[in-house]
């Protein structure tokens, strides 16, 4: 329920902080292009006035094309700005007070990461390792010691358990089959919500893993046994939702 201020600010700032992270997530690791830069077209290179900046709607209005050289506009900037909407919406619902910025924030860095696998096939260590302690640090102001030791005793359980997977596949198949961003993305998971969350977290990656695949069948993308696909994407939303689902489903009952 919304009821104060910074819920309608989350809100309102969700679309554009998606925005703001879908394009950081497209020229990861070059900083620059975002931090010196106004936004340009990939391109033409033209800069954009700000009324062709508007989340999501601009992109409808310019049906999907820039407007000045007819260059389709990548369709992960809407799907990003979106999915912030919707971190944005489930913060606000399921938490209150200061919780509802964190678990906002932990969605958004998520998403940061899992668009950032989907191009490159690789989590960022300030993803991964950064929401490790951010983890540690809430379960402690949630629940005092004993929560952070089960956090902790979470995150290793995480880490170990898909590093194990990872070393298996390695020497039975030769190659990498998991990555360790994968493992230490799950110890993440696991310090924000918990031992308990582990399976729940994996189930979800699993399956939005192969959602991903049967979407791609769809769309002409053959997989088979040698396709490279990021389980990054599906990981982070089993942590935003195993950490998010239980305040949910209580706030909305």
């Amino acid at each position: 329920m919304i009821v104060s201020f910074l819920d309608v600010f989350l809100i309102a700032a969700g679309p554009f902080i998606g925005s703001f992270v879908t394009a950081s997530s497209r020229t990861w690791p070059d900083w620059g292009r975002i931090t010196n830069g106004r936004s340009t077209c990939d391109a033409c290179h033209r800069r954009l006035p700000p009324w062709e900046l508007v989340p999501v709607i601009s992109f409808v209005v310019q049906r999907g094309r820039c407007s000045a050289c007819g260059a389709s506009i990548p369709i992960v900037h809407p799907i990003g700005e979106i999915c912030a909407l919707a971190i944005a919406i489930v913060a606000v619902i399921a938490f209150d007070g200061a919780t509802t910025l964190a678990a906002a924030l932990f969605g958004w860095v998520l998403l940061f990461g899992a668009l950032v696998d989907l191009r490159t096939f690789l989590l960022p260590d300030i993803v991964t390792l950064g929401l490790i302690p951010a983890g540690f640090g809430m379960a402690y102001i949630g629940g005092g010691r004993e929560a952070l030791v089960l956090a902790a005793i979470a995150a290793v359980a995480g880490f170990a358990s898909l590093a194990l997977i990872a070393w298996i596949y390695r020497r039975l198949r030769g190659r990498d089959g998991l990555g360790i961003g994968d493992a230490k993305l799950l110890a993440a998971g696991g310090a924000w919500a918990g031992p308990i969350a582990l399976p729940w977290i994996v189930a979800i990656g699993a399956g939005a893993t192969l959602l991903i695949v049967v979407i791609g069948h769809f769309l002409g993308r053959k997989a088979d046994a040698e396709t490279a696909v990021p389980l990054g994407p599906g990981l982070a939303a089993g942590c935003f939702l195993a950490y998010s689902l239980p305040d949910l489903v209580q706030a909305t009952v």
